[in-house]
């Protein structure tokens, strides 16, 4: 079978760039171009990691992106974002002082780059093949219902990535137990430094993501979003994945019914 874009679905016969998953000038600016990622995914039902590997950055690359992807949109987008990203990654800027528009610009850059990360990685959980198709035909939009958030932290290494299919469901009643992911449905989270960035996806319409206080700042789409209160235990600051991993795995879900009345 051909090998065709990812975003666009063309053939790469000729085309083919080879996408670094994190873009060549922020390994440079990271320091990572010798050093070495770690890479896990986890199953919804218990949270346990499933799968998870070491790759060296340098050759964290996607092969199936077109040329005319590579040097157009996304290219457009790295131009867009990058002077943006330093000062947050490095955290001299805090997220909470961008404005709307400087937050619509990293939620899509956070989305790109989310994307070609899952399909880089060995691990094979990757977003709908119409969310690929949506960004590519609306310059880098962020696809439909697809939410991003950020949040920073003290950091403690200069990459980590995580995809967690497991939402926490909040209730209005009783608690109910979590329910199994709809196909299609992702969470992609990943850190630079100190800066986190999550890109969500619920696939049900008639459920919506709901944001746990203190962890979550939401970057797209710009509206107003129902918290929750949770009691956490303490971060476990010896471990570099303990941040990144309460951020993606807190983002819950809450059904529309119990929370907006028809």
């Amino acid at each position: 079978m051909a090998r065709t874009c990812i975003f666009c679905d063309s053939p790469l016969a000729g085309t083919r760039a080879e996408e670094h998953a994190i873009p060549r000038w922020l390994m440079e600016f990271l320091g990572l171009t010798d050093g070495k990622i770690y890479l896990a995914v986890a199953q919804s039902k218990d949270d346990a990691i499933l799968k998870d590997r070491t790759h060296a950055a340098g050759n964290f690359v996607e092969g199936r992106v077109c040329e005319g992807c590579n040097n157009g949109w996304m290219n457009d987008l790295e131009k867009q974002t990058k002077e943006l990203l330093k000062p947050l990654i490095q955290g001299t800027t805090n997220l909470l002082s961008l404005s709307d528009d400087e937050r619509a610009t990293l939620a899509k850059w956070a989305t790109k780059t989310g994307y070609v990360i899952s399909h880089a990685s060995p691990l094979k959980k990757t977003p709908p093949p119409s969310h690929m198709r949506y960004m590519k035909d609306h310059k880098g939009d962020v696809p439909p219902r697809v939410e991003v958030f950020g949040q920073q932290v003290l950091w403690t290494s200069d990459f980590n990535q995580i995809q967690r299919n497991h939402w926490p469901q909040i209730a209005a009643g009783p608690p109910r137990e979590d329910p199994a992911p709809p196909d299609g449905t992702y969470k992609i989270a990943f850190q630079f430094r100190s800066l986190m960035l999550l890109v969500a996806y619920w696939a049900e319409p008639r459920s919506m993501p709901m944001i746990s206080a203190s962890i979550h700042i939401p970057l797209w789409p710009l509206k107003l979003h129902i918290t929750y209160h949770q009691q956490l235990p303490p971060l476990d600051m010896k471990n570099s994945m303990a941040a990144l991993d309460r951020f993606c795995s807190t983002l819950g879900i809450g059904d529309l019914d119990a929370f907006i009345p028809l």
